[in-house]
């Protein structure tokens, strides 16, 4: 994705790896909710409803920073 500067995107600009084009990370149709992270934990198939806001907030407590869930349909 794009430059990452000390204080954030150090610009917008992006090549989208679904076809190769440039464009900007401000242009782009988001699906919410929606996020950039420099961590994940990913779960395939989870075969469960979202987590709850009590499973979310001890996830968060055992990382030490607060956590939001995202889902995707890939």
């Amino acid at each position: 994705m794009g430059s990452h500067g000390e204080n954030g995107f150090a610009t917008l600009a992006v090549e989208v790896p679904c076809c190769g084009v440039g464009t900007s990370l401000d242009v782009l149709d988001y699906d919410w909710p929606c996020g950039f992270a420099r961590f994940e934990i990913a779960i395939w198939n989870p075969e469960r409803d979202w987590f709850g806001e009590e499973e979310l907030a001890a996830i968060g407590d055992a990382l030490g920073h607060p956590v939001r869930q995202i889902r995707a349909h890939i």
